[in-house]
């Protein structure tokens, strides 16, 4: 098939769980033979201009991409104020930044036979577009955004960034019902998000696990063969407000309790926020590396992987990751959220900071995980491989499309 993506944002460079997983995704459609193309934004304030490589790579998934810039001018902000209640503010500045005319003549020449809405804030641009295409549209939902948007305001420290979240949230629920309603399919990344749309009376959700890619998985194991270089590593973005959380948590909570161990901590992870950074500056064990080029090598040398996370929604995406390391793995309860109960099970979940330290003092005297365990969690790992998404994709892709693949 020719498939239409429009997710939230460009998904390079991959350097969050919701790029990389996208990311994976254009790999599973492409490895199953559809010719691809993508319409998505950038913020140009925060990232600037795409660069010739990150477009050269881009182009090696989908030969077409359409590239639409958010620039946050004042006249671009007043448009989106003026669609506040109607679309929230990220959905919002998708809408009013799209050029229509031109990305319309641009779809027509592909001719898609299916849009992917991979992500919620293009719904706008996408129920449009399928509108003039006469093409049915998929939804990939990411999580229940509107529960993660206020969990994420809850999180947020500063007038301008929960008064930016507050703008997000005006309708969200509302979009995000809509979206989930007029879809023709729809493929959510938890089995816990999909019982709550089937609760809601939708028949035509799915689960769709997120993928962890052989790329990512030999990194691990190289990385493994060496001996460790960090005690304890946590990964991720460092600047959204429940990850800088779960960081505050782990350093002024979980820290002070272990003693003087462990010896060596790796926060490793995109744009660390300067709350970060002086999290990090204030224990000597602490050694921060800001975007790294090659995650899986930090990853695959810790001899124990924690994830602090105290609120989220969906899936966490470094969960899943953590589970194909031979680390020993420790999570609160957010962080396994979602996750189906055998993959939950791999981990020590602890949610109190002296369970959470008592849980690292003994994987660190315990050693690697046995063969029982590290067996449990070959198995657990199954839903999250190229093929098993690509059956499910197929499946959905056919069902909107009334085609047989």
């Amino acid at each position: 098939m020719r498939v239409l993506c429009v997710p939230n944002e460009l998904p390079l460079p991959a350097n969050t769980g919701g790029r990389t997983d996208v990311w994976r995704r254009l790999q599973v459609l492409r490895g199953m033979g559809h010719a691809l193309a993508m319409l998505t934004w950038y913020d140009a304030p925060r990232d600037g201009q795409p660069s010739a490589a990150t477009l050269a790579q881009m182009r090696q998934l989908c030969p077409q991409v359409m590239l639409q810039a958010i620039h946050r001018s004042p006249g671009e902000l007043l448009q989106r104020l003026a669609w506040l209640g109607r679309l929230p503010s990220h959905a919002a500045s998708r809408w009013v930044t799209v050029r229509r005319p031109q990305v319309l003549a641009w779809a027509r020449a592909f001719a898609p036979d299916v849009l992917l809405l991979d992500g919620l804030y293009g719904a706008a641009v996408v129920r449009w577009l399928a509108g003039e295409l006469g093409v049915p549209w998929l939804y990939r939902a990411h999580n229940l955004e509107h529960v993660y948007m206020q969990r994420q305001w809850a999180s947020a420290s500063g007038l301008p960034a929960r008064l930016g979240l507050a703008a997000n949230l005006l309708g969200l629920r509302r979009l995000e019902h809509n979206t989930v309603r007029a879809a023709s399919q729809v493929l959510d990344i938890s089995p816990s998000d999909l019982l709550h749309w089937q609760a809601r009376g939708h028949r035509h959700v799915q689960w769709l696990p997120t993928v962890v890619d052989a790329g990512f998985v030999d990194g691990l194991r190289a990385a493994s063969q060496q001996p460790p270089a960090w005690d304890m590593a946590y990964f991720g973005n460092l600047n959204t407000p429940n990850n800088v959380a779960a960081v505050r948590w782990l350093v002024q909570q979980v820290l002070p309790l272990l003693g003087a161990q462990p010896a060596t901590v790796l926060l490793a992870g995109s744009r660390p926020s300067d709350a970060v950074r002086a999290l990090a500056a204030s224990d000597a064990r602490i050694t921060l590396l800001a975007d790294p080029p090659d995650m899986p090598a930090l990853v695959g040398a810790a001899r124990v992987l924690v994830n602090p996370v105290q609120t989220g929604s969906g899936v966490n995406l470094k969960s899943v990751e953590m589970l194909f390391s031979s680390a020993s793995l420790v999570s609160t309860p957010a962080g396994v959220q979602g996750l189906p109960a055998a993959a939950a099970a791999c981990f020590d979940v602890q949610a109190s900071p002296a369970g959470f330290a008592q849980a690292l003092q003994a994987a660190l005297q315990a050693g690697p995980p046995d063969a029982v365990a590290l067996a449990a969690r070959r198995s657990a790992r199954a839903p999250f491989d190229a093929a098993a998404s690509a059956a499910v994709l197929g499946q959905a892709l056919a069902q909107a499309t009334g085609r047989r693949l």
